[in-house]
């Protein structure tokens, strides 16, 4: 009878064990989907911002550099 008991721990502790690997991938795989999707969109985004910026006269663009370096973000400047 002690043996039974024993084998069904075992049993119950690798399940246990199984389920939470499952659980781990299909969390790690929906993060990552999300990464991608959310990457996209960032560059999207950055793609829209250049081409408004590109539109900008000479005068609006001098204005944004000199807020850049004001506020510290002169890095854009490089871009």
């Amino acid at each position: 009878m002690k043996q039974g008991l024993v084998e069904r721990r075992q049993f119950l502790k690798k399940l246990g064990l199984g389920a939470a690997g499952v659980s781990a991938v299909a969390v790690m795989a929906g993060g990552l989907s999300q990464a991608k999707q959310g990457g996209a969109v960032a560059k999207e985004e950055i793609d829209k911002l250049a081409r408004k910026y590109d539109k900008l006269d000479r005068r609006s663009k001098l204005m944004m550099r000199g807020m850049f370096v004001l506020l510290g973000i002169d890095v854009l400047l490089l871009i």
